[in-house]
């Protein structure tokens, strides 16, 4: 029998982008497209029990599809559901709560990744049986990039990947929570021996740390020649889009004080992150920051930075004067990086920036911090201490700091 797919989508481009992917997987296919645009909501006597599979876009009718998952998945027998979204990452938790069968972000889309959802949501269990309705959280069971090593995680969304590292979004099957695993790629073998070490010792420290504020670790350990770490998942995103957003001095001020805080927990056991930044604080539900991502491998990316002509590959921005020049780091260059996203937090703005990698480092070595607008002249005390060109001119622990900034 030939695949029956309802398509939903507001775009009529993205409709047929979607019916191509299907048909030239699926030649035989039958396709329905849906504008809710123009259609509105599918009628409520409507069961969706003729087709096999739903691709459902977001926005539908302008508004957000989840809404529709949620509604569409509580009529009996309704059929899967494979979301197209932003790939923000509230939206992907929300959408699989709701019942969709897997997430896909709309803006990369891959064949065979879209071919690999529909494959995976047909023969899965309760998917090929045509759903509970209503269920909710379901994922797909899809592995993991090539690494049948982790059959104790089912992907989600796949958040990032690079060279030597690679995050996803996943559902632990024992527990039923939603995790963060970040798989280091280097094996043994092939010279990754010291990476393996160092992410296995430094984040075995970490997991001990008990701070409200610093990443709750699940798991860690070595699959199929990968090490991996499993963490708690953060849905409220990161400082950085915070930062876009805009951030009032005084509560800058408390994050500054929490973010701190987290620090000097992991400076009491030895560990420097060495790339604090506003993408490495998270925020959960309850909107308490938590910092994570602890400095894996990132001399490589620096050197990746350096040799790159023209690109900024983010990590300049906030590095120490010591760490630019890769001389050995300690808690006070975590400080002026600090230093940097509280200067960025009042501001809006990085105080360095240039058309290359170097151009942002030499700046950290040699030019004045920018002048802080009138309003925030009262910071700039505390931001000398932080960003002050010698280490042994700043703030030399946490402690020093919080104590020079009370509440």
């Amino acid at each position: 029998m030939a695949l029956r797919v309802l398509v939903i989508d507001d775009h009529a481009d993205f409709r047929r982008l979607l019916g191509h992917h299907v048909t030239t997987r699926w030649p035989d296919a039958l396709l329905h497209y849906y504008d809710p645009l123009v259609s509105g909501r599918l009628p409520a006597a409507f069961p969706g029990t003729s087709y096999d599979i739903v691709l459902l876009g977001d926005p539908a009718g302008g508004k957000d599809a989840v809404e529709w998952v949620r509604a569409l998945r509580s009529r009996p027998r309704f059929p899967p559901i494979i979301f197209f979204g932003s790939g923000e990452e509230r939206q992907i938790v929300a959408a699989v709560k709701t019942g969709a069968e897997d997430y896909l972000t709309r803006s990369r889309l891959i064949h065979g990744r879209v071919v690999e959802a529909i494959e995976q949501v047909l023969i899965g269990g309760r998917a090929a049986a045509g759903g509970t309705g209503g269920t909710g959280g379901a994922t797909v069971e899809s592995s993991l990039a090539g690494l049948p090593g982790l059959p104790a995680y089912q992907l989600i969304e796949t958040l990032s990947e690079g060279e030597i590292s690679s995050v996803y979004l996943t559902r632990e099957r024992a527990a039923g929570r939603l995790a963060v695993l970040k798989v280091l790629r280097q094996v043994p073998d092939s010279g990754g021996e010291k990476h393996f070490d160092r992410f296995l010792q430094e984040y075995e420290l970490i997991a001990r740390v008990d701070h409200p504020n610093v990443v709750r670790i699940y798991n860690l350990g070595i699959a199929d020649d990968h090490a991996y770490i499993a963490m708690e998942y953060c849905s409220r995103g990161s400082l950085k889009r915070q930062i876009r957003e805009g951030i009032g001095s005084d509560q800058a001020y408390a994050l500054l004080r929490v973010i701190a805080g987290a620090l000097g927990a992991l400076h009491e056991v030895g560990i420097f992150h060495r790339d604090l930044k506003p993408t490495n604080v998270m925020f959960r539900e309850d909107e308490s920051p938590v910092l994570i991502d602890f400095g894996l491998a990132k001399q490589a990316h620096f050197q990746a930075g350096l040799t790159g002509t023209g690109a900024i590959f983010g990590t300049p921005y906030y590095m120490s004067p010591e760490q630019g020049q890769g001389d050995p780091v300690d808690q006070r260059s975590d400080i002026y990086s600090l230093g940097i996203v509280f200067y960025e937090m009042l501001t809006m703005k990085k105080p360095y920036e240039g058309d290359s990698a170097m151009s942002v480092i030499i700046q950290h070595r040699e030019a004045p911090l920018p002048q802080l607008p009138d309003d925030l002249d009262r910071f700039r005390p505390l931001l000398a201490g932080m960003l002050a060109k010698d280490p042994a001119d700043r703030f030399q622990t946490v402690r020093e700091l919080l104590d020079w900034c009370p509440d």
